[in-house]
């Protein structure tokens, strides 16, 4: 009788690890994922930090006021 609450047990605990390691793979991913968002936005911040002292703005932005002002 034992030995059927051992392998059942056992089961559980081969389940529990599985379940486990597939989470700890997904985490990961997520980290991975959040630290390249991270490094993008270092570079556009510093991007935008030398427009600013540089004093030059992007082209691409108008410097009229929208028609809404």
């Amino acid at each position: 009788m034992e030995n059927k609450w051992d392998a059942e047990r056992f089961v559980r605990l081969e389940e529990k690890a599985a379940y486990l390691e597939k989470l700890a793979l997904d985490l990961n991913e997520v980290v991975i994922a959040q630290g390249r968002s991270i490094g993008d936005l270092g570079k556009r911040i510093a991007l935008l930090e030398r427009q600013l002292h540089s004093g030059s703005e992007d082209p691409d932005v108008p410097h009229e006021k929208p028609p809404h002002y």
